[in-house]
């Protein structure tokens, strides 16, 4: 059905039109944003007038729904205005308001602050955001806003978001601490299997991080499983890169295969995801051994980076370059590159990602047989300013070990 004009709007309001015709304008209505618009418009006029349209039961629904979608639209904006108000208040002051303000108990106020909590890269401003999250679910639990299920449901979708973030901060046995919080709140939850996803899926990047590949991809097995049952194409297609992600370094055969799998799932709209899977490809073909037809991919995807405003995606295109020419023969220029991209990380605070790709960098090191230089890469770790700043006590026994074990090493050489 074609959009509905003005004069239509107004006869079908009116009642001059009959049953079956009222019925096609009010399911094209409710399925038009564009429409609705305007017959929210119209009724707004004819209130104006004193002459509000007709109130039988087909187009009540359409009343009933312009009304929700107002509410709804008007909560988002008085929390994201008072959202604005409250971070200039101090943190004690912040936890206050969102007790006492009838705004901050709504779901979109919660909805923005879980978003800022998801976004937010210092660990410790993360850890503070998911306080104030829970204090909302708190709040919305004491006025008897949200059911029990659906107030762990809210907590458990929190913990997932604490738990990434902990991961980022490479803080690993704390995110698996998150994780193990956010499951005992599904488990108490509504059963929503987009949640159970979410936590696979965070989970599997943890055991990622720390190396345990196979229990990763098991847990991303089960997370692609329910995205299919929902048929969540987007998210299944991110589900398959994290795969191909894992198995790049062990199994590259298998990562190439997941990435054909995502690529047709990716919207065409979704530049981030395409360049994610380019440079994954470029990965996989570098374990294969065949620098040359990576490096035609890297140059494919190349102008996507110019494009990308994220930081951190430019950063690991320029360690997945540094790769390539590794992989070329050209040592020297690799190594430098290498450098660049580990001063980048500690620059936007990206420490996980340092320590990975010095850990990258100390493994390449053992492999050539040079001793010394993997010997300088745990003593940058150990006495960066910065990163031995952020390093737990775990990070830094393992670093302390494989610098022991290279000095023993660089040792025997002589």
């Amino acid at each position: 059905m074609s959009h509905l004009g003005l004069e239509a709007m107004r006869r079908i309001f009116r009642g001059g039109v009959g049953k079956q015709e009222l019925g096609s304008a009010v399911e094209h209505i409710v399925s038009c944003e564009d429409c609705r618009a305007l017959a929210g418009t119209l009724m707004d006029e004819l209130d104006a007038e004193g002459s509000m349209p007709r109130r039988e039961e087909a187009l009540q629904l359409v009343f009933d729904l312009i009304d929700q979608e107002r509410r709804s639209a008007v909560e988002s904006l008085a929390a994201i205005a008072e959202w604005a108000d409250l971070r200039r208040m101090s943190r004690r002051s912040q936890r206050d308001r969102i007790r006492m303000t009838k705004v901050c108990r709504t779901t979109p106020f919660f909805r923005l602050v879980l978003s800022e909590l998801k976004e937010e890269s210092c660990w410790e401003e993360a850890e503070f955001l998911a306080g104030l999250a829970l204090l909302s679910i708190e709040a919305m639990n004491r006025h008897e806003l949200i059911v029990q299920d659906s107030s762990h449901d809210l907590q458990a979708e929190v913990w997932t978001a604490v738990a990434s973030s902990r991961r980022r901060a490479a803080e690993w046995q704390r995110a698996h601490q998150a994780l193990t919080n956010a499951e005992r709140h599904l488990k108490e939850g509504t059963g929503n299997p987009r949640l159970k996803a979410g936590l696979l899926s965070a989970r599997a990047s943890t055991l990622g991080d720390e190396g345990h590949i196979a229990q990763a991809l098991k847990a991303l097995e089960e997370c692609k499983a329910i995205y299919e049952r929902l048929s969540e194409w987007h998210l299944l297609a991110r589900t398959l890169l994290q795969q191909a992600n894992l198995q790049a370094g062990t199994e590259p055969t298998k990562g190439l295969a997941a990435l054909d799998h995502a690529i047709p799932l990716i919207p065409p709209g979704d530049s981030y995801l395409a360049l994610l899977a380019e440079l994954l490809r470029v990965e996989c073909l570098i374990e294969l051994e065949k620098p040359s037809e990576a490096l035609q991919v890297y140059r494919r995807c190349s102008r996507l980076f110019v494009t990308n405003p994220r930081a951190r995606m430019r950063i690991r295109g320029r360690f997945t370059g540094a790769r390539l020419l590794d992989s070329l023969g050209f040592k020297r220029q690799a190594e430098r590159l290498f450098g660049e991209v580990i001063d980048r990380d500690i620059e936007h605070e990206l420490y996980k990602d340092a320590f990975l790709d010095l850990l990258y960098l100390y493994e390449r090191h053992v492999q050539a047989g040079d001793s010394e230089k993997a010997v300088l890469v745990c003593r940058r770790v150990l006495t960066d300013s910065v990163l031995s700043e952020v390093a737990h006590e775990e990070i830094k026994n393992q670093w302390t070990q494989l610098l022991d074990a290279s000095v023993r090493r660089s040792a025997g050489n002589y």
